[in-house]
Formats: structure tokens, sequence, C-alpha cells
């Protein structure tokens, strides 16, 4: 089976979006990869499919455990054999999996880089031949690596002791500063590089600077409460976020509430009903960002500012992943005290991570202040030609929410 019919067999596509099919060309020619996709453009086929034509294990590393959950629930459904490796996963299950995938019976293993990185796990899937390594979400290398989350420096010395496998580190968002760190911190060879723009022309940006919390609320309870699709409320903590979802259920929105805290039972329902439509509203804090694929989500806000513009186009860009138009919501309190700097280690690139750190934060704040174009502001953060505009606050003027989109 090659690459075309096993997208047909098990995703039932005729033909490849966008970059997809240079990504999985490159991966099955043995090449190093990095591919910076757009949200939406379906990065999680890039690395399942090779593994269904190689037929050997491929190991992919995901920061979240919703996220794991989340990809190997959508792999299963479509007949792709897929396991994830996670800290709750009963022992008897990890062995079972490892000695399918002796028997070239698993195709995926999802696991995160601090499990890797524990004593005898990679000699342990070196033995069993791997084929590939995916590394998903990779800006995670550089925007956690060096401070609570160092496991995703250790990445090389994993994949030196998986014996160097072919690797695909695959992002949405990542600047030039973030490639080079993904590179350097992977070690890879001869890097096959597949950049493809990250605008998203259905999306309307917008942003509404407010004086108080309560002025933030009140904004987006008007946004959400005005429709009734499907939306995304962000907030910076689990307090804020299960608060919203009580008023808004007050209001008579169908809303529940996603983080990390919650028990795993209650967060998989929470998911499964927002995708089948049984809740309207989910409001959570980033345990809910990545990887969440409900295409007709047509509403995306921030009850506040996150820390970098990487992290803001992440989370809005679970908006509109159907094509139609949708939009993201920025409620910026001024008056909000910024989290204060604490200084980190060196990064591999030798460049000061307190440094990369202001970088990210100016490129939020520059984005929450332009008086210009913030599809031209996300671009020009991003290092991308800048697009026509086909949709802000600032080009065009209006209400919050996507009707401008």
């Amino acid at each position: 089976m090659d690459a075309t019919q096993a997208l047909r067999h098990y995703f039932g596509y005729e033909s490849f979006r966008g970059e997809q099919e240079r990504v999985i060309r490159a991966s099955l020619r043995g090449r190093d990869v990095v591919a910076v996709l757009p949200t939406g453009a379906g990065k999680s086929v890039c690395f399942q499919i090779p593994a269904v034509v190689r037929r050997g294990l491929t190991v992919v590393v995901s920061p979240l455990v919703s996220l794991i959950e989340d990809q190997v629930s959508g792999a299963r459904r479509r007949g792709i054999a897929a396991f994830g490796w996670t800290q709750t996963t009963p022992r008897t299950r990890v062995t079972a999996a490892l000695n399918a995938a002796g028997r070239r019976e698993l195709d995926l293993l999802y696991l995160s880089p601090e499990r890797l990185s524990l004593d005898g796990v990679c000699e342990r899937l070196a033995e069993l031949g791997l084929s590939a390594l995916a590394v998903d979400e990779a800006h995670c290398i550089s925007q956690w690596g060096f401070s609570f989350r160092p496991s995703y420096l250790g990445l090389r010395t994993a994949r030196e002791r998986l014996g160097w496998p072919p690797t695909a580190a695959l992002t949405a968002t990542a600047t030039w500063r973030v490639r080079r760190d993904i590179e350097r911190a992977l070690r890879l060879r001869n890097t096959v590089r597949i950049l493809a723009s990250g605008n998203r022309p259905n999306l309307r940006w917008e942003v509404r600077r407010v004086q108080s919390p309560g002025e933030a609320w009140g904004l987006i309870e008007r946004a959400v409460t005005s429709s009734r699709e499907p939306a995304i409320v962000y907030a910076r903590t689990r307090k804020r976020s299960a608060r919203l979802a009580l008023e808004l259920t007050r209001r008579g929105v169908s809303a529940g509430v996603y983080h990390a805290r919650l028990p795993h039972d209650r967060r998989q329902v929470t998911q499964e009903r927002f995708l089948s439509g049984a809740l309207r509203v989910v409001c959570a804090t980033t345990a809910f960002g990545m990887g969440i694929d409900h295409p007709g989500v047509r509403l995306v806000a921030h009850l506040g500012a996150p820390e970098s513009l990487e992290e803001y186009v992440q989370e809005a860009g679970r908006a509109g992943r159907d094509g139609a138009p949708a939009g993201c919501l920025l409620a910026d309190i001024s008056s909000r005290r910024r989290r204060p700097w604490r200084p980190g280690r060196q990064d591999p690139g030798g460049k000061s991570p307190d440094a990369a750190e202001l970088e990210r934060r100016a490129g939020m704040r520059s984005y929450v202040e332009t008086r210009g174009c913030r599809r031209e502001a996300i671009a020009r953060y991003f290092g991308e030609r800048t697009p026509r505009c086909t949709g802000c606050d600032n080009c065009f003027p209006g209400e919050p929410g996507p009707r401008r989109a």
C-alpha cells in the first residue's frame, strides 16, 4: 500500500492537502523533516500515513495527555493500530502493546518526552526495531524545554538511544529561532524543511482592550450568547474557566469546563459532549489547546492575552477548521499585572532564554497594541510574507465574533 492508497483507505480522501504529501514523501525516504503547517492542516496525517505504509513502529512524542488520548482515539476509529502510554496506563496494557509492536501489530505509540526519558524505555523501544520518530507540537521544545519541561531538551539523547531513527518534527507555529531550536535540540541531519504559510483567510482577528476582568467577562459573555454556534473560551486559570462556564450555564448556554486538574473521565466526557454538539461552549485552560479537532468551532475567545503569540495562534487556530468564517476574539485586560520573568538556562543555539522569552512576550504585546493589520502583525512575527487582509478589527471594524470574517 502506497501513501495515496493509505490516505484513501484510512482517511477516505482522494488527495492530500497543502504540503502533506511533501512531508510524507520526505519521511518515507528516510529524511529528517521539520514541517510548519497551519492549524487545521492535518499534521497528524503527516506521520500516521508513513507509519501504516512502513508497517513498523512509529513513536510519537506529544506534550499533553489530552492530545495523546484524542490522537489515539482518532487513529483507532480509522483502523490504525495506536496506543497511548501515559502515567495512568496499567503496566499490563503497556506490556501487551510493546509485545504487539514486536510482532509488527502496532503502528503508533504515543507518549510524553518525560515517559521517553525514563530508564530503559528507549532501549526497550530500540529492541523493537523502531521505524521512525515524530515530535508533534514541536514548538514545545523551544517554548517549554528551557523551563518546566527539560525532558524536551533530552530528546537528542533519546534519538541516539533509539538508534537515530528518521524524525519528523511538526508544528503550526514556529519562528526562525524556534525552528533552529528544534533542529539543534533533536540534532537533525540533512533536514528537509517544509514551511507553509500560517495564514488562515477565513479567520477574523479582533482585540478589545478592557480595564478590568469584569469588563472582559461581559464582553466575552455577549460574544458567546449572541450566537448559537460552537465556541471555545480560554482563560488563564482553572478558577476563571470554571466561573465563566457557570455564568454561561446560568444564562442558558450549554457550557462545560476543561482543565488539567479535572479527573480524566470527566475531561473525556466534556470533550466528547463538545464534539457531539451536546455542549456548545467549552471554557478551558491550555490543557484543551492542542489537538482538539472540532471543525465547526465558530468563535475562540481569550479572557486575557497568553504569554506568547505562538501560544495565542495555536489556541485561536481551533476556530474555523472547516474553512467557514470564524472569529478569534481577545479581551486584553490592560490593568493585569504581568507574570515576572525568572531566569532560566541557555538554549542549544547559545541565545539566552531570557531574551527569547522576552521576544515572545514582545510579539504578543505588539499584536495586541498594533493599530495596523493584525493579520500582518502575525505574519511579520513568524517571518512570513504579508497576506492580504480578509478580516481583522483594524482593517474591517465591526462587532465581536465571526460575522465579518
